[in-house]
This record gives structure tokens, C-alpha cells and sequence, in this order.
């Protein structure tokens, strides 16, 4: 696979013509309409189940969506639940209870795929003669992931990058300026630890900048791994076996061990990942850009006081980050009819770009979405584009599940227990490989 930024790194020009300016204004999904172009849709009653992995903002519109649908199709009931994390989409997968639509991350697909769990995506579902046209939709390589020989097993309802967010009113307070003394390293945000971080007595009250440590499955570890091994030169997996013992790894651990402040000392949950920094505990965060919708909504006080700046960087002369989907997915064990009305109800959901930028900014990867008004005139826009054209994806791998698992306890021995980082890439490598000889 090969991302547009891998290959034109360097101006936002370039950058942004990758990202879909070229792209005609009025290019884009089409409007879904009753059955999109002879997708016959039957008139029985049908009830769907739909599990989403929730995002603070992203459940309210989806709920509004789904009530839309169902208006204009009374014979449909959809079901939905959120805030459904991947081990449990797993479990139901193995115990053959999934939902018939649940959300996936490109990562996770992979295995899904193999064990053809998920239904390839129908063309016609989308008015198109064949996937060709529908991957046309799309910008260059975003469905590569969700692809698997000549089929598309899904659509994103999330694609991202994550770039830094910083809080104005923190930094002015300890005489720094959020735009022009915006860390670029991660030595920088090492040295603003020092400056920004406050205690009371032996108590943290405030810190600079703390990467995440929750979710059990081991989500966050695992993202931050990635882009730090990428900036260091390196790869995670290739062609599905391990390579993260190297100096990359190694760099990637030594780096994030000196930037711990104080783990134990968050408010952050799985559900709400940036907590700390929507109640300014934390000066800086990373994340992608709808978390600035979210941060608003937890605390109002922040609209107005933050600003966005490009990932720090290992090396800033070849920038690196991570790049990553979710995406909504049809099991196959679903009935004919509920798959018909299932992917009907996806094209639904997929062909509103504009509606999911302006409302919750959350990007899908379709073709002409910076030339679409909501997000020209989105703040620190230069930020996610830069973020998004120098992104990777995850390590593809059948045992993602596995992979990030073993990352997140690889990365709490060393950072959390004082473990020898080479030691733990080293049994960290050989917990994957018996994982999956398995």
C-alpha cells in the first residue's frame, strides 16, 4: 500500500491536492436516495442490530441518521447500541451473537475478513456496476485496507490522524506561546513537561503532556508504538511477521519512558479518552479532528482555547504518523434481507461527508471533502492535512488483536514497571509469534 504522503511530503500544496482539492466540488458519494440505483429493498418488516464504538459526539448524529432512515423506510427498526468496545464485537463474532452491522476498525478487519465473518460490500448498493466504482469515490488507497482481493468489505465512518492539541490559556499562564513555542519534538514536549507540570505538596494538579493507558484492549498503546517506531525508520509487523525488535523499537520505548509524568493521575476512561485534557489537567494532547467537538462538549470554557499543531516528530525532516479507519461492516450470518437493508442503511449513513464534517468532524475519506465549504473553513485545518498525508497504517496482520495486546503489556512493563526496554521487545516478539503459530 502506498499513501499519497509518502511519496510528496513537504508542501500543503502538494499535500492538499493528495487530499482531494483537485478533486471536482461536486464530487462525492450521491445522495442516497429510497434504494439507490435498483437496489430493491423488501417491504416486509425488518429489524437490524447495530453496534458502534462511540465517540462522544458521533453517537447523537448517528441516532438522528438512523431515525431519518427509518422514517423514510417505516418497515425498518434499527436497533442501535454504542459505546460497544472491540473485545466485545470479537466475542460476540466467536459466540456467533454480532449484530447484523457493527463497527470495525481496518486493523481488526483483517482477521474478520480471513474468516469471512463480514459480507463483501455490494456495488450495486451504491448504484455502482462494480467495486471499481465505488473505491472511485474514495481518495487514493483509504479503502486498500478494507480491501481483500478484488472486494470491498466495508466503508470508514472515521478516518484519522492524530496532531497535538495544545491549551492557550495553560500555556500563556506559564509565559509560552501556543503557536510560536509549539513543541516539534518529542524532546520538546520532554523540556514543556518541566515548565508545565505542577504539584501541590507531593499531589500532580496539572501536567504538560501524558500519553493514554486506557482500554483493555490496548488501543491507545498500540497507536502511539506505531507512530513512534515509524518516525524512528522502522516497521511493527511485515508481511505479518513481528520486526518491532530492532532500534526503532527501541527508540520508540526510550522515547516514550521519557516522556511519563504521572500514569496513575487521569480521569481518562475508555469512553472518554480526553478527559484530562477537556478539564485542563493536561496541557497537551494528541488526537484527531473531531476531538476538538468533543473536548467543547465536556467543557464549554475550551471553545475558543485551544490550538492545533502538527504531530511532534522523532525527526522532523521525515515526518511520520499513523493513519487509521473505523468502518461500518455487514456480518454475513445476517438474513438476505436484513443484508439488503443493511447496506442500504451504510450508503445512507456514507453519503453525507459534509453533514459529518460540519456537524462532528469526523472525516470518511471521500473524494473533495476539503473543497466542501464546512471544511474549508475549519480551524488548523493545515494541521490534519499535514497529519493525514504523512500517515501509515497499522501493522496489517490476521492477529491485530493479538498485536495490540501485547504492545499495551510490552509498554507497561517498561514504562509503568521499569522493565528493560530490549528485553521486553524481545519477549514481546516471541509472545506474537506463539500467538499466532496458534
Amino acid at each position: 500500500m502506498m499513501w499519497c504522503g509518502r511519496v510528496v511530503l513537504g508542501t500543503i500544496a502538494v499535500v492538499a491536492m493528495c487530499l482531494g482539492l483537485s478533486a471536482p466540488r461536486s464530487a462525492g458519494i450521491p445522495a442516497a436516495t429510497a434504494a439507490a440505483g435498483g437496489w430493491a429493498l423488501p417491504t416486509e418488516p425488518v429489524t437490524l442490530n447495530e453496534w458502534d464504538g462511540g465517540d462522544g459526539t458521533k453517537s447523537a448524529l448517528l441516532e438522528e441518521l438512523i431515525a431519518q432512515y427509518e422514517k423514510i423506510h417505516p418497515n425498518v427498526t434499527v436497533k442501535f447500541e454504542t459505546d460497544v468496545k472491540s473485545l466485545k464485537v470479537a466475542a460476540a463474532i466467536a459466540a456467533g451473537t454480532a449484530p447484523e452491522i457493527f463497527e470495525a476498525s481496518d486493523a481488526n478487519l483483517q482477521k474478520y475478513i480471513a474468516a469471512k465473518v463480514v459480507e463483501p460490500l455490494p456495488a450495486a448498493a451504491w448504484g455502482q456496476p462494480s467495486v471499481d466504482g465505488v473505491v472511485a469515490l474514495y481518495l487514493p488507497h483509504v479503502l486498500d485496507a478494507i480491501t481483500s482481493g478484488h472486494s470491498l468489505y466495508a466503508v470508514p465512518d472515521q478516518l484519522n490522524a492524530h496532531s497535538l492539541y495544545i491549551n492557550n490559556r495553560v500555556f500563556r499562564a506559564a509565559g509560552l506561546d501556543p503557536v510560536k513555542d509549539a513543541p516539534k519534538t518529542w524532546d520538546d514536549i520532554a523540556r514543556l513537561n518541566k515548565v508545565l507540570t505542577k504539584k501541590q505538596g507531593d499531589r500532580v494538579t496539572q501536567k504538560g503532556f501524558e500519553m493514554r493507558y486506557v482500554c483493555d484492549d490496548g488501543h491507545w498503546q498500540a497507536h502511539i508504538f506505531h507512530i513512534l517506531v515509524y518516525q524512528a525508520g522502522g516497521e511493527v509487523i511485515k508481511d505479518g511477521k513481528p520486526v518491532f525488535n530492532s532500534e526503532a523499537g527501541l527508540r520508540a520505548l526510550t522515547t516514550w519512558k521519557s516522556l511519563v509524568v504521572a500514569p496513575g493521575v487521569t480521569n481518562n476512561t475508555c469512553s472518554s479518552p480526553y478527559q484530562d485534557f477537556a478539564v485542563e489537567q493536561d496541557a497537551m494532547t494528541f488526537a484527531g479532528p473531531h476531538v476538538g467537538k468533543i473536548v467543547e462538549r465536556i467543557n464549554p470554557a475550551m471553545q475558543g482555547n485551544y490550538t492545533v499543531v502538527p504531530l511532534p516528530q522523532l525527526r522532523p525532516d521525515r515526518p511520520a504518523t499513523l493513519i487509521y479507519s473505523f468502518n461500518w461492516t455487514v456480518n454475513a450470518r445476517a438474513s438476505a434481507a436484513q443484508k439488503r437493508v443493511a447496506w442500504d442503511l451504510i450508503h445512507f449513513l456514507s453519503s453525507k461527508p459534509d453533514l459529518w464534517w460540519q456537524r462532528i468532524q469526523f472525516l470518511q475519506g471521500t473524494k473533495g471533502w476539503l473543497t466542501m465549504p464546512a471544511a474549508r473553513n475549519t480551524p488548523f485545518m493545515s494541521a490534519f492535512t499535514h497529519d493525514l498525508s504523512v500517515g501509515k497504517p497499522l501493522g496489517r496482520t490476521t492477529y491485530y488483536a493479538d498485536l495490540q495486546s501485547i504492545i499495551a503489556r510490552m509498554v507497561d512493563r517498561v514504562v509503568l514497571k521499569d522493565a528493560d526496554p530490549k528485553s521486553s521487545l524481545a519477549e514481546a516478539t516471541d509472545e506474537f509469534n506463539r500467538a499466532s503459530a496458534k
